[in-house]
């Protein structure tokens, strides 16, 4: 009788141990080697991330039907697996007879999600070429909004130098188009209009919005003479390179203190914080899309005199390795101007060094005439 009952507890033991071995097998790290294939380091050891995650899915598919389905969407799948490289040991670094860089790693994988995952999160930073972020807010505490106000932006910063540890536009730079009215109305207005500032100053996003703070009434007494500061934050991420809005969130924020001041700046300081960890979801997401989709690079290409032109200037760069779409923007035959949108599967730099010198199939080639951000000018070089 004693054995009959102990049989269901032993199984049920079995199953627990087996679903915890289970569960511990699925959050084991892996090691997978890639190499890659770039114009530069950096674009080199991008692909050498992407080989080294395919063949660590590779370790982990079972059934043929997973393998099927990996090979139907296999850039979409190795795009959301990229955050599960938690580091990485370089083996080797060469250069191959036509000039491109070849480098072979070592790649720690892990299943752990970006956030959890602070190294996963470096190497995507890393792999992004450590994309800078311009923060700009306009505040106005407890009834100051002066554009010395920066309580806001100091609180993002520190959110987003640690533990992420971001690249950020220098502040200094920020404060000078903060005290301008003109900017800042700018800034206020489109997408668009925001981006155009971020890009001049080499950012690839900028975090823009507004911050108020205020104190409520009738709580002083109930508060021993304390004042509490409650304070709003709106933001928004602008991708400035597309002036596409990438996410919208807000924070709400309450501090006691003494002083007015205090009290408004530090609820300034917690609703940013709140509305900030709202947006890095939606940033961490575009940039994986970017590794994937190619990252959107600003083109414009002088020298366009004819719509034959035009037409085989379009037709070109969509043939340089590693661009994946080209959308044209505009063509003037007067300024003799071609402006087009590129997405790309590396880095600028790499974009670059491909383009330059590429030749057109009607004569004369690309010559790189200028690079600001992802902005990037072109002019047609008639030999």
């Amino acid at each position: 009788m004693i054995r009959t009952r102990l049989l269901p507890v032993l199984a049920g033991i079995a199953l627990v141990c087996i679903g915890a071995a289970a569960q511990e097998k699925a959050q084991e790290d892996i090691a997978a080697e890639g190499v890659g294939l770039g114009s530069n380091k950096a674009e080199a050891l991008m692909n050498a991330k992407r080989d080294a995650v395919e063949k660590g899915i590779g370790m982990v598919l079972v059934s043929q039907t997973e393998v099927e389905n990996f090979m139907l969407k296999r850039d979409q799948v190795i795009t959301k697996t990229l955050g599960a490289v938690k580091s990485y040991e370089t083996l080797s670094e060469t250069t191959t007879p036509d000039n491109l860089f070849e480098i072979k790693i070592k790649a720690v994988l892990s299943r752990a999600t970006m956030h959890s995952d602070l190294a996963a999160f470096h190497i995507l930073l890393e792999t992004m070429d450590k994309p800078k972020i311009m923060i700009i807010v306009d505040e106005n505490n407890v009834g100051n909004d002066q554009p010395t106000n920066k309580a806001a932006e100091n609180a993002i910063i520190g959110f987003l130098k640690s533990p992420y540890d971001f690249e950020i536009v220098d502040p200094t730079v920020v404060a000078s188009i903060r005290s301008s009215e003109q900017k800042m109305a700018k800034l206020k207005g489109d997408a668009a209009g925001a981006a155009a500032i971020g890009a001049t100053y080499g950012a690839e996003v900028i975090i823009t919005g507004s911050a108020v703070s205020r104190i409520a009434e009738g709580m002083s007494q109930n508060l021993g003479g304390m004042k509490s500061g409650q304070a709003d934050v709106t933001l928004r991420a602008i991708n400035c390179a597309t002036g596409r809005i990438i996410a919208s969130g807000d924070g709400h924020g309450a501090k006691v203190h003494i002083s007015p001041n205090t009290a408004g700046t530090n609820a300034i300081k917690q609703a940013s914080v709140k509305a900030v960890k709202s947006l890095l979801d939606a940033i961490i997401e575009d940039w994986n899309k970017q590794i994937n989709n190619g990252i959107p690079l600003s083109v414009t290409v002088k020298g366009i005199a004819t719509f034959r032109d035009k037409s085989a200037a379009v037709a070109t760069l969509q043939r340089v390795p590693g661009v994946a779409a080209v959308r044209e923007r505009g063509w003037n035959g007067d300024s003799k101007l071609l402006e087009a949108d590129i997405q790309y599967r590396g880095n600028v730099n790499g974009f670059c060094s491909k383009v330059d010198g590429y030749k057109l199939k009607q004569g004369g080639s690309f010559l790189v005439q200028g690079v600001k951000g992802t902005r990037v000018q072109l002019v047609v070089q008639v030999r």
